[in-house]
């Protein structure tokens, strides 16, 4: 009878020799992929890079060495975007900062530093003696971007909510005020109402009025008692203009401000799982130096 130890042994040898051998099919696979991603990283093509990255962290997940070398090159890719999306963020917004300081020549910047955390800005032909008791639309801007539109009215109550301006025969008009943005005193047998309108509440009145500037357009103050009716004043329908385009100036600038900040932690994480000197890394990658 013959003995089964031998047989034994030669499956085990086999099967083993059939392990080692998809193991390193795998490990030459992998290995591919990652020159591919290292061609691509060289090539600045960082996109290709991290897809063919990934392609080893999905395809290869026993293969921890693989995949820590995977890692290290995600890393320097993360760190390379980071550093030039600084640079043009820092570049862009050094010419839309101008734009911001040209745009805002007819407007008064205030804020009050003990009680304000964000500026506000006001268009000054607003800001005569006359405008005390006159019934007129008056935007506002603060410096993160975000327009304001109030209703001002005076005269005998109404108690209106809503605001629609119109010309010839078309109209926009904004959606209802809530509650807590209506408000209303009286003195001297006169009442104030102060309605504002932010974000979607504006609802294209803005953008109506600033295509119509040369247009008469016509404010209905509706939602209230009654209908109260007027007409723009020239310097109002200005004011509403100017005010957009300095409030998508200031958005510009914010999201810049923010990009640069989130790159810039960027930089100090990759920086520090590579244990990089972030200044050598920013002045090397800088566009004085390629």
């Amino acid at each position: 009878m013959l003995s089964r130890q031998p047989m034994l042994k030669g499956v085990i040898l086999i099967v083993g020799l059939l392990l080692i051998s998809c193991g390193n099919s795998d490990q030459q696979k992998a290995q591919n992929y990652l020159n591919k991603a290292q061609l691509f990283y060289n090539q600045s093509h960082y996109n290709q890079a991290k897809l063919a990255l990934d392609s080893i962290s999905i395809l290869f997940p026993q293969l921890i060495p693989m995949r820590q070398k995977a890692d290290t090159l995600m890393y320097r890719i993360e760190l390379q975007e980071a550093i030039r999306n600084l640079h043009y963020a820092d570049s862009v917004l050094v010419v839309k900062q101008h734009i911001v300081d040209s745009l805002a020549h007819p407007f008064s910047y205030t804020k009050d530093t003990k009680y304000d955390e964000i500026g506000q800005y006001t268009y000054k032909a607003q800001q005569t003696t006359a405008d005390a008791t006159r019934t007129f639309l008056k935007p506002t801007i603060d410096e993160n971007g975000v327009l304001t539109i109030m209703s001002i009215y005076c005269g005998a109550p109404v108690g209106h909510t809503t605001v629609k301006a119109s010309t010839n025969g078309v109209f926009a008009e904004t959606l209802p005020a809530a509650k807590g943005d209506c408000f209303s005193y009286s003195n001297l047998g006169k009442t104030w109402e102060n309605v504002n309108f932010t974000g979607k509440a504006i609802n294209g009145l803005v953008t109506f009025i600033g295509n119509n500037v040369k247009l008469p357009i016509t404010i209905s103050l509706e939602g209230g008692k009654r209908t109260v009716t007027y007409l723009m004043q020239l310097k109002d329908k200005e004011a509403i203009e100017h005010s957009y385009y300095l409030s998508e100036a200031l958005k510009e600038v914010r999201q810049l401000k923010l990009s640069s900040l989130q790159a810039k932690q960027t930089i100090i994480i990759t920086s520090g799982h590579l244990h990089l000197d972030i200044n050598t890394e920013l002045h090397t990658n800088s566009p004085e130096q390629r």
